[in-house]
């Protein structure tokens, strides 16, 4: 086998390793995007199920027992999770923003996090 030859055949060799490896970085940044279009369709979907949920709650789809009896559970669990994160502020000896639900000291005249003003336990039970 001549020198030539021997060239000819590594540049060959060369190309094809080269080719496999665009094709593994195009195929696995094609994975990657789907990946992330699928993450954002499922976003999609769940803007979707809140924006028909708030329009449930207004009487829209009334007619769709399956729509209606979804609704009922979700917010039979938002109201446990409510429930739930009350006795986590009254276990922690605090409140929660009327605003934005973060956890506040029950002295504190603002939340921390929203910066909304706080009634007081004074004005609470008046």
């Amino acid at each position: 086998m001549n020198l030539d030859n021997i060239f000819s055949k590594a540049k060959e060799v060369f190309e094809t390793a080269y080719k496999k490896a665009d094709d593994v970085v195009t195929v696995q940044k094609q994975k990657f995007d789907i990946s992330s279009m699928e993450n954002k369709l499922s976003k999609d979907f769940e803007e979707l199920g809140r924006l028909c949920f708030e329009e449930m709650k207004k009487g829209a789809f009334a007619d769709n027992q399956a729509f209606c009896d979804k609704a009922e559970e979700i917010t039979l669990k938002c109201n446990q999770i409510d429930e739930m994160k009350k006795e986590v502020f009254r276990a922690k000896n605090k409140k929660q923003c009327e605003k934005c639900g973060a956890a506040v000291e029950k002295n504190s005249q603002f939340c921390s996090s929203c910066g909304a003003k706080q009634e007081s336990d004074v004005d609470a039970q008046a």
